[in-house]
């Protein structure tokens, strides 16, 4: 195991190194831990943008569920980088072609923290994690800390790095796969992209979008399935009674059970008949 501290033409060189052993390979999980406000970010995003795309073209493709903008004004969003905040969309980013890229996942102490192991978004994510080598995708975990994240991300089957911050230039880099390496690098610069730092990541089940168009009894329906209590769901709608709240989720359950059997029926058709 060897520990080095590099600045100048030497450390951009060893940085360099590094950076094609962990991803100039078919796929791996890094993980980017740091106290808050060290710039994890940043570095994910100067990671797999300006040095694994624009520099080193390793990388043709990046997704993640930070919005990326345009400009400083932050009024439209990056088309170089996919904004994805839902699994439906990850598995197009992921299976739609052959292309090396990374997804960033960004708050993952958030989104998917170890205390809801059980829950139905931390076990979604069995279905994706090792499944990255096909999709020929590096997954980049940001979070505070290692101790409450699921614990998937840390298997030792796919982590290959950690890039620890310590502050907003300063990263040690801690190389798992195929020997143990410890380096630290100063004067790390920050991403060339624009996004809003005190904007928080998100990320769900599904597209929220998708919600838009359906009826007001099954958008209720699909909250209460997902958590939000009567009482909060009379607020969020403005219902009268929670004896209101719950004939609605009854009625958009049945509405849903229809819709089921439409698609059913619409798909049995269009393979049966000529």
């Amino acid at each position: 195991m060897s520990r080095q501290i590099l600045t100048g033409n030497q450390a951009f060189s060893l940085w360099e190194s590094c950076l094609r052993k962990i991803y100039n390979t078919p796929a791996s999980v890094t993980v980017v831990t740091g106290e808050w406000k060290t710039g994890k970010t940043d570095t994910s995003l100067y990671i797999a943008f300006d040095e694994l795309k624009e520099k080193l073209g390793i990388i043709k493709k990046i997704g993640t569920n930070i919005k990326v903008f345009k400009d400083e004004k932050f009024t439209e969003l990056d088309d170089r980088i996919a904004y994805i905040d839902n699994f439906v969309d990850l598995e197009m980013f992921l299976f739609q072609d052959k292309k090396p890229k990374v997804f960033i996942f960004d708050e993952a102490i958030k989104s998917a923290p170890s205390r809801k192991a059980m829950s139905q978004i931390n076990t979604k994510w069995l279905d994706y994690v090792p499944e990255l080598s096909k999709a020929k995708c590096h997954l980049i975990v940001v979070t505070q800390s290692k101790n409450y994240m699921e614990k998937l991300f840390l298997d030792p089957i796919f982590v290959r790095a950690e890039w620890r911050k310590i502050n907003k230039t300063t990263v040690i880099l801690t190389i798992l796969k195929p020997t143990i390496e410890i380096h630290t690098f100063h004067d790390v610069p920050g991403t060339s992209l624009k996004f809003d730092p005190y904007r928080q990541a998100i990320w769900r089940m599904h597209p929220e979008k998708k919600m838009e168009n359906l009826p007001f009894e099954v958008k209720i329906a699909f909250d209460y399935a997902h958590g939000v209590s009567s009482e909060e769901l009379m607020q969020k709608y403005q219902l009268g009674s929670r004896m209101q709240a719950i004939r609605l989720i009854r009625k958009g359950i049945r509405i849903l059970e229809q819709m089921l059997r439409n698609v059913v029926t619409s798909e049995w058709k269009e393979d049966n008949l000529e």
